[in-house]
C-alpha cells in the first residue's frame, strides 16, 4: 500500500533549511567548487545561479532539496540541489552539469490533469514536485475519494509528462522510494554534524568574500576567483579523484546494470560489448532487471568482464569508495532499483561526494557529483 504523506511532515522545524539560507550555501559551494579546480566546473567562471528555487519534496511528503538553477550567458549549465533539512546531512546533495531542462508547472499541471481524469469524483489535496526514484523527478498528485476516503497518489514524470506506476522500487524494478529514508540510515546524529561542517565552510568563505569586498550573490568571475582561491584552500587540503571512465547511456529502461558493466568493460578491458550480450550473459529476461547475483555472472565470466573475484558489497561507506578509486577501481555503485558506476570522488573539508556516471538517458551526459550516503549496494571488481 502506498505511504500517503502525513500533514506533519511538511511543518517547519528545527531541522528545516530556508531558501534564504540554502541560496548563500549554493552561492558559496559554487565558489569553492570552482576555486578548488573541481572537475566539471572548468567552465563555471561567469556563471550564476538564480535565486529562484525549486523546491522539491520527497514521496513521504517531507521537504528534500532546494534545487537552483546555475545560468552562463542565459543558458542552463547546470543544477545545485541544496538540502532543505540538516538531518539529510551535508548541505550540497547533488550537482548536475549540462541538465535538460524541464518546467516544474506543466508538469504539476499534468499530475492534476490526470488525477482529475482517474478519479472524477476525487478532491485535490495538494501537488508538489517531488524526486520519486533518486535522482529522477518529477510532480505528484495526491488526491482523496470523497466516497472511501481513500487516498491515491498519482506521479508524472518531470522529462516526459508520463505517468510513473505507484509500486515501490526493488533491486531489480525502478519504483517510487524514498531518498529522505535511505539518507537518514547514516545516523540522524551524524547527517546533522556533516550540515554543520558544511555550514562552518559556507561561513568561512562568506567572511573571505567579504573581506575581498566580493558579493557572494553575483557571477563568479575569474578575477574573484583568484582573490579568494588562497583564503579558501589555506585551512585545508581538499582532495578529489576522478579516473575518467566512459558512461554509456543505457539503451532500454531495464538495462542500468549492463549499461554500469559495459561502462567497466570499457575501462579494465578496453572492450565495449553490446549491452544486450551483457544482458543475456547475466541471464536476462526481458522486459526485467537483474540482481546483484546475476550481474556477477557477467563479472565473473571469462568471456564477460573476467573478473572472477569481483563481489557485492551492502556494508556502504566512504572509505572504501576511496580505497577502490586510489587503486584505479571503478566500481557499480546501486540505488534502491538503478545501477550506476562510481568513478571518482572528492572531500572538500568534511564534506564527502562520489563522481557518478549514471546510464539513465537524463543524466548520462556529463557524470555527476553526489553526496555520499544515497547507495544501497556496491559491486568491487576483482582480478
Amino acid at each position: 500500500m502506498a505511504l500517503i504523506p502525513a500533514v506533519s511532515a511538511q511543518k517547519e522545524d528545527n531541522y528545516s533549511v530556508t531558501a534564504e539560507e540554502a541560496f548563500k550555501h549554493a552561492n558559496a559551494q559554487m565558489i569553492n567548487f570552482i576555486a578548488t579546480n573541481t572537475s566539471g566546473f572548468e567552465n563555471w567562471t561567469g556563471a550564476s545561479i538564480d535565486s529562484k528555487q525549486l523546491e522539491l519534496y520527497d514521496p513521504t511528503g517531507q521537504k528534500l532539496y532546494y534545487q537552483f538553477s546555475v545560468y552562463k550567458n542565459k543558458t542552463l549549465i547546470g543544477i545545485i540541489d541544496i538540502a532543505a533539512d540538516k538531518r539529510l546531512g551535508q548541505t550540497v546533495q547533488l550537482v548536475l552539469f549540462e541538465p535538460k531542462p524541464f518546467d516544474a508547472t506543466t508538469v504539476m499541471n499534468k499530475s492534476i490533469e490526470i488525477a482529475k481524469n482517474e478519479y472524477p469524483d476525487g478532491k485535490i489535496k495538494s501537488t508538489q514536485m517531488v524526486v520519486y526514484d533518486y535522482p529522477l523527478v518529477g510532480a505528484m498528485t495526491i488526491v482523496k475519494d470523497k466516497i472511501t476516503g481513500d487516498e491515491h497518489r498519482i506521479f508524472v514524470d518531470a522529462y516526459t509528462l508520463d505517468v510513473v506506476p505507484d509500486k515501490p522500487a526493488t533491486e531489480t524494478e525502478p519504483g517510487i522510494w524514498s531518498i529522505y529514508e535511505q539518507r537518514l540510515k547514516n545516523g540522524i546524529e551524524n547527517n546533522i554534524k556533516h550540515w554543520q561542517k558544511s555550514d562552518e565552510l559556507v561561513k568561512s568563505i562568506e567572511q573571505a568574500a567579504a573581506t575581498k569586498g566580493v558579493s557572494i550573490n553575483a557571477a563568479v568571475t575569474e578575477e574573484n576567483i583568484k582573490k579568494l582561491s588562497a583564503d579558501i584552500t589555506k585551512s585545508r587540503t581538499d582532495v578529489e579523484v576522478d579516473l575518467g571512465a566512459t558512461v554509456y547511456a543505457q539503451i532500454t529502461s531495464y538495462y542500468c546494470a549492463p549499461a554500469t558493466a559495459k561502462m567497466l568493460t570499457k575501462y579494465y578491458n578496453d572492450e565495449s560489448p553490446h549491452q544486450t550480450t551483457i544482458y543475456e550473459m547475466m541471464n536476462g529476461v526481458a522486459p526485467n532487471g537483474v540482481y546483484n547475483s546475476e550481474q556477477l555472472l557477467y563479472y565473473h565470466s571469462s568471456s564477460g568482464l573476467n573478473k572472477p573475484n569481483s563481489y557485492v558489497e551492502d556494508s556502504i561507506n566512504f572509505e572504501e569508495a576511496t580505497n577502490e578509486i586510489d587503486n584505479g577501481r571503478p566500481f557499480k555503485s546501486g540505488v534502491t532499483g538503478h545501477a550506476r558506476m562510481c568513478r571518482g570522488y572528492k572531500i572538500s573539508g568534511s564534506d564527502e561526494y562520489l563522481r557518478i556516471g549514471d546510464p539513465n538517458p537524463v543524466y548520462f551526459r556529463i557524470p555527476y557529483w553526489e553526496a555520499f550516503g544515497s547507495e544501497v549496494d556496491r559491486i568491487y571488481v576483482r582480478s
